[in-house]
């Protein structure tokens, strides 16, 4: 990963260099002041396109909880989210009980196992997996089954295939249950460099 490429060497693309700017702002802002952006740490474009996808009757399951998942909360009917980090679970439980969210069953568990857990979950019947930690290969291979016809499964640093390791090849191997696959190369809020996401949309 580079200011302008990510790391498999995609370039960031004209339309999008304007972003470069929001993010070092966001950056210096950050170290000066401790102050994180409440937004998605996701490409902005990719976050422009889920917005535009998500529904106020929507279950999302989240595998990395973070500022994404308050995002979420303000969006959709229910957002459950999985996260490995005591800090971040303790820091994000501590705003939603201030803030008295109630859409949010946020869940800490360390496991790689329990994390790509999704067996309490009959097929079809999410309306959204949104995959940005844990071990991701695993939560796509399992979680893919979850997500209903004309769903979305949106899997963030997809550009750094070590986190993906044989599911990198998922998009193909299951091509016919998918139909469509849109990905944003892009730089994301108060980090300075470029990074992929996918969304897949469920044929």
């Amino acid at each position: 990963m580079s200011r302008f490429t990510t790391t498999g060497g995609q370039f960031v693309g004209w339309s999008h260099l304007p972003h470069f700017g929001v993010s070092l702002y966001q950056v210096v802002v950050r170290k000066c002041t401790g102050h994180i952006p409440r937004q998605p740490w996701i490409p902005f474009s990719a976050r422009r396109t889920l917005e535009s996808c998500l529904r106020p009757n929507f279950h999302v399951w989240e595998v990395g909880a973070g500022f994404s998942t308050l995002w979420l909360s303000d969006r959709v009917a229910k957002v459950t989210s999985i996260e490995a980090s005591r800090d971040w679970h303790e820091r994000l439980s501590a705003i939603i009980r201030q803030e008295k969210i109630t859409n949010v069953d946020l869940r800490w568990e360390w496991e790689a196992e329990r994390m790509a857990a999704f067996s309490e979950l009959p097929d079809g019947s999410l309306d959204l997996v949104f995959i940005d930690g844990g071990p991701r290969g695993i939560c796509l291979e399992r979680g893919f089954a979850k997500v209903r016809r004309g769903g979305y499964v949106y899997l963030d640093n997809w550009d750094t295939k070590k986190f993906w390791g044989d599911a990198a090849t998922f998009p193909a191997r299951h091509a016919a249950e998918i139909a469509r696959t849109e990905s944003f190369f892009d730089y994301v809020p108060a980090q300075v460099g470029v990074y992929e996401g996918l969304l897949l949309t469920k044929a």
